[in-house]
This record gives C-alpha cells, sequence and structure tokens, in this order.
C-alpha cells in the first residue's frame, strides 16, 4: 500500500530567478519528498543583484488560486513568504480557518535583501495579523522581529526581548523563531545564534558555526523557512527542526562554496545550487 504524500503550500511570490518564492520553496519540499503545492502573491522581475518590479496578483485571481488547491488536494501545511496586502491575508485567513491545516509556517517576508519594500503601503506587520492566530511558528530575521516587535535589537538578549513583545502583541503564534544572522556577538563573532520562544514560554537558543563565504548570498531565508515547514509537517519537533535546519541550510551553503570559483557572479542565491 503507498504510503500518502505529503503535501505543502507555498503562498508566496515568483521569482523568475530561481532562488526565492514559490519557486524556492519548491526545490526544498522536493528534497524532502514533500508535493509541493503554491498559491502566487505577486510577481516579481528580479535577480540576486536587484528588484526591478513587484506586481501583486488581483483579489479575483488569488480566491481563484485557493480554491483549486484546497478544492481538490489534502493539504497537510500551508507555509508563507511575500503576502503583499491585508485583503491577500484575510483572503487566505477563510481557508486556514475552514481547511486547518496541521503546519501553518508563517515567514514575514517585508524588505528584500536589497533593502526594497515589498509588501503594499498599508504593509508591515498588522498585513499578517489574520494570519498569526494559526502560526505554528514564524521565522523572521533581525530586521523583520524588529518591524513586528517595535524594538531595535542588538544581541540574543535583545532577540529575547523582542520574542516576549510578539508574544504579548500575538499570543495566538504558538512557537516564536528569530533568525539572528544579521547580528553578531561581540563575545562571539565566530557563531549565529538563533533562538525559539515557545508556546509554554520557554526559550531555546541554538549556535551553529558563521561560515565565511566571498559572494553575497541570497535565498537562505526562503530556504531555512521551507525546510523548517518541511520537517514540522513530517512531524519533528521545533527544536530538532531548527537544529536540522540550521545544519540543511549550512550544507547547502558549504556546497556551494566548493563550487563558486567558477561562478563570476557577485551576488549569489543559494537555492539555485539544489
Amino acid at each position: 500500500m503507498a504510503l500518502k504524500a505529503l503535501k505543502i503550500l507555498s503562498v508566496a511570490g515568483f521569482d523568475g530567478s530561481g532562488g526565492a518564492g514559490i519557486i524556492s520553496d519548491a526545490k526544498i519540499f522536493s528534497k524532502f519528498k514533500i508535493f509541493g503545492l503554491s498559491a502566487v502573491t505577486a510577481m516579481t522581475a528580479q535577480n540576486p543583484g536587484n528588484i526591478y518590479s513587484v506586481e501583486p496578483v488581483s483579489d479575483a485571481f488569488f480566491l481563484a488560486e485557493l480554491n483549486a488547491v484546497f478544492g481538490y488536494f489534502s493539504v497537510d501545511a500551508v507555509k508563507t513568504g511575500l503576502i503583499f496586502n491585508e485583503s491577500q491575508s484575510l483572503i487566505l485567513e477563510r481557508f486556514l480557518k475552514k481547511y486547518n491545516p496541521k503546519t501553518v509556517v508563517i515567514d514575514p517576508v517585508f524588505i528584500s535583501t536589497s533593502g526594497k519594500k515589498l509588501t503594499a503601503e498599508s504593509g508591515y506587520p498588522g498585513l499578517l495579523a489574520p494570519l498569526l492566530k494559526y502560526a505554528t511558528v514564524i521565522t523572521p530575521n533581525i530586521k523583520e522581529a524588529e518591524l513586528i516587535s517595535g524594538m531595535e535589537i542588538k544581541n540574543v538578549e535583545g532577540m529575547k526581548n523582542s520574542a516576549k513583545i510578539i508574544r504579548k502583541k500575538f499570543p495566538e503564534i504558538k512557537n516564536i523563531l528569530i533568525k539572528g544572522s544579521h547580528i553578531i556577538e561581540e563575545s562571539d563573532l565566530k557563531k549565529i545564534f538563533n533562538i525559539i520562544l515557545d508556546s509554554n514560554d520557554n526559550f531555546f537558543i541554538s549556535e551553529t558555526k558563521r561560515l565565511s563565504f566571498d559572494k553575497e548570498i541570497h535565498g537562505t531565508g526562503c530556504a531555512f523557512s521551507a525546510c523548517l515547514a518541511s520537517l514540522l509537517a513530517k512531524g519533528a519537533k521545533i527544536e530538532y527542526s531548527l537544529t536540522e535546519t540550521e545544519k540543511f541550510v549550512s550544507k547547502i551553503i558549504r556546497d556551494f562554496r566548493k563550487i563558486s570559483d567558477n561562478t563570476p557572479e557577485k551576488k549569489i542565491y543559494i537555492t539555485g545550487n539544489i
């Protein structure tokens, strides 16, 4: 008797250069032998060096995408990336409420690595509010956590305080995972610290080796949240999922570093090598 294939829906933007959004997610899901589904929120014209244009899909089309997916497939998990505006958030909320997927990973994508704002003018943390009550975990980086919590983060203690503020603002979120690669602890320049504030208000702090690389790397955030979603969908605990995700992303970077001498570009996507 064949085993039922897990299905994860990626609700995110389309990146034609293949390094972020739904294309990146599909690559990661396939690594875990998970069937990837998608609902596009916005079309982007971009490459690792620049974002030229971002165009959201219409509400009618977004609704049709979700109807097509949820009406046919049994969706085990949902992983979000770029949610362009509040109407998309409200539309998706209806499906999360009706179909109640077991795992929901919210990756709050607000600003690109190059600094370009990706959401609507009225966006930022408020536009995700309708979705956060369903979140198994949210995965902001430092800049995103600062936007959601409203405080500056300079170190691990700041990450913990930010997580506590987010918990007070959005108590329905089961796990708050803040990625710390954008800060460097003066006491240890060779490590990255990621933290989890779980549903029992306990902290789990994971440290991993900071890898040096002579190229600017894009795509780590998408790869991270997609890997985490895959592991959680398979039933792994949040702490284990984090440590295994760190290993997974580090391996992609190390593997790419081995062949990077033959890559002339200064900025690259790690998911381009999957």
